[in-house]
C-alpha cells in the first residue's frame, strides 16, 4: 500500500516539474517576442566599465566642453594670421554691366490710343565688363600685422593647452579622491564590523550579570555612529564619482582602478623653479602676448610709410553705336601711391594702446613669475610637509588599532569598561580618516606641483588623441 502511494507522489511530482519546465520555456519566449534585448523598456544589467587614470585623462580630453572651447578659442587665433597674409595677396574683381536705352512710342492709331499709351520700346543694348588687378607691391606694415598675429595664435595655444593641463589636473585630483573614498569605505566598514562586535558582546556579557545598561547604550552609540560614517562615506563616493564623470563628459556607471602613486623627482627647489619658468604654459601665454603687443604697436607705428600698389584691368565695351570711330576693348596699367600725411588722433591712439597693452602683458608676465616661484616652493615643502605627516599619522594608526585590540581583549575579561572600548574605537577612527586625508592632501600637492611644473602639458603630448600638441 505505502509502495503504491510513493509511486503516486513521485508521478505527481514528475508532471508537476515538466509543466513547470514547459510554462518557464513559454515564458522565456513570449518575452523574447514582445521584449526584445534591443528594446529600450526591457530590463537588463549593464555592465560597470573599469576605467584606468590614462583612460579618464582620454576621455577628458575628448568629451570636455572647456577644453573644447579653449581650442575653439585657438582656431579663432589663427585667422588672424591670414588677415595678415591678406594684406600682401592679388585682388582680383569682375564688374559686368548690362543696360537698355528706351524712347516713349505713340500708338499707331487713334483708335488704339486708350489702349496702348505709354509703351516703352527699348533700342541700343549696352554691356561692359571689366576685369581688375589689384597687387600690393610694398606694404611694410603687413611684417609686424603678420608677427603680432604668430604671436597671438601662440598665446591662445598657450592659454588652450593651460586649460587642458588644469582639466587634467582636476581629473587626476578627483580621480584619485574617488580611489580615497572607496578606501574610507573600506575603513569605515571594518569600523561598522567592530562596533557590531563589540555590541554582540556587551549584549551576552549584560545577559550574563557581567555588564550594566549603560555599556549596552553606549556600545549601540557607538554602533550607530559607525554605521552613519559608513552611510556618510558612500554619499562622498558619488558625489566624487559625480564630479569625475562631469569631467570625462560620462553619464553610466563607472569604477576606477588603483594606478601608481604619484611621485616626483629627487631633485632641489631651484630646479623645480627652473621647469616651472620653462614649460608652465599660462607663464607662456602670458609671453607670447607681451610680443604680440609689440609687434601691433610697430603695425601702427608704420602707418605713415608709403604703399604702393600694382593695378591692372581689361575693360569691354558694346556701345559702337555710340562711339562709331572708338575702340571698344582696352587695357590699363599702372602704379598706385598712398601715403597718410594727416589721420588726425586715430594713429596716435591706437599706437598709444597698443604700448598699453605691451606693458600691462609685461607686469602680468613679471608677477606670473613671482607667483609660480612662490606657488612652486609653497607646493614643493607642502609635499614634504604632508609626506611626514603620512608617516606620523600611520605610525598613529598602527598604534591605535593595537590599542583598540588590547582593550577588546580587556573588556572580555572584566578588566576594561565599556566607555574604555568606546574610547578606544573613537581613537581608531580618527586615525584612520586623519591618515586617509593625509593621504589625499599629500597626492594633490604632489599633483599640483606636476602641474605647476608643466607635467600635465608633456602628457598632453603624450595623449595622441589631442591633436592641438
Amino acid at each position: 500500500m505505502f509502495n503504491i502511494i510513493r509511486n503516486i507522489n513521485n508521478v505527481m511530482k514528475n508532471k508537476i516539474f515538466t509543466f513547470n519546465l514547459i510554462f518557464l520555456v513559454l515564458l522565456l519566449i513570449c518575452s523574447f517576442f514582445v521584449f526584445p534585448i534591443n528594446n529600450a523598456n526591457s530590463f537588463y544589467l549593464k555592465p560597470v566599465k573599469a576605467i584606468t587614470l590614462r583612460e579618464a585623462y582620454i576621455l577628458a580630453v575628448r568629451r570636455n566642453g572647456s577644453i573644447k572651447a579653449a581650442k575653439e578659442s585657438y582656431y579663432q587665433s589663427t585667422l588672424l594670421k591670414w588677415s595678415a597674409i591678406g594684406m600682401v595677396l592679388p585682388d582680383i574683381s569682375l564688374k559686368y554691366t548690362d543696360q537698355r536705352m528706351h524712347v516713349n512710342s505713340a500708338p499707331a492709331s487713334a483708335q488704339l490710343a486708350p489702349l496702348m499709351n505709354n509703351i516703352f520700346l527699348f533700342f541700343f543694348p549696352n554691356y561692359q565688363y571689366s576685369f581688375t588687378l589689384n597687387e600690393p607691391a610694398i606694404n611694410v606694415g603687413a611684417i609686424p600685422a603678420y608677427m603680432s598675429a604668430v604671436n597671438s595664435s601662440k598665446a591662445a595655444k598657450m592659454s588652450a593647452n593651460n586649460v587642458s593641463a588644469n582639466t587634467l589636473y582636476e581629473v587626476a585630483v578627483d580621480y584619485y579622491t574617488v580611489l580615497n573614498d572607496l578606501n574610507l569605505i573600506k575603513a569605515d566598514g571594518k569600523t561598522l564590523y567592530e562596533a557590531k562586535s563589540h555590541l554582540e558582546l556587551t549584549k551576552a556579557k549584560l545577559k550574563a550579570g557581567l555588564a550594566i545598561i549603560t555599556d549596552l547604550l553606549q556600545a549601540k552609540s557607538q554602533f550607530y555612529a559607525a554605521k552613519q560614517e559608513l552611510i556618510s562615506a558612500k554619499n562622498m563616493l558619488k558625489s566624487s564619482k559625480a564630479k569625475l564623470a562631469s569631467l570625462m563628459g560620462v553619464a553610466g556607471n563607472f569604477k576606477v582602478i588603483k594606478p601608481k602613486n604619484p611621485v616626483l623627482r629627487k631633485i632641489s627647489l631651484g630646479k623645480y623653479i627652473i621647469l616651472a619658468y620653462k614649460n608652465n604654459p599660462d607663464l607662456k601665454s602670458l609671453r607670447f602676448a607681451q610680443k604680440s603687443a609689440d609687434y601691433e604697436t610697430g603695425f601702427y607705428e608704420l602707418q605713415y610709410i608709403p604703399k604702393i600698389n600694382f593695378l591692372a584691368s581689361y575693360n569691354a565695351l558694346s556701345n559702337e553705336h555710340f562711339i562709331p570711330q572708338g575702340s571698344t576693348n582696352y587695357w590699363t596699367a599702372g602704379a598706385t601711391l598712398t601715403m597718410p600725411l594727416f589721420q588726425g588722433a586715430s594713429r596716435i591712439i591706437s599706437i598709444e594702446k597698443a604700448r598699453s597693452e605691451a606693458n600691462m602683458s609685461m607686469y602680468k608676465t613679471m608677477q606670473a613669475k613671482r607667483d609660480l616661484k612662490a606657488l612652486v616652493a609653497s607646493e614643493f615643502y607642502n609635499v614634504r610637509s604632508l609626506k611626514s605627516e603620512v608617516g606620523t599619522l600611520r605610525y598613529e594608526e598602527k598604534f591605535a588599532s593595537k590599542n583598540y585590540m588590547l582593550v577588546e581583549e580587556e573588556f572580555k575579561a572584566g578588566v576594561a569598561t565599556s566607555v574604555d572600548v568606546v574610547t578606544a574605537l573613537a581613537e581608531l577612527i580618527r586615525a584612520r580618516h586623519n591618515l586617509l586625508s593625509a593621504k589625499l592632501n599629500y597626492y594633490e600637492s604632489v599633483l599640483d606641483l606636476k602641474r605647476l611644473t608643466g607635467s600635465f602639458k608633456r602628457k598632453l603630448i603624450n595623449l595622441t588623441v589631442d591633436k592641438l600638441n
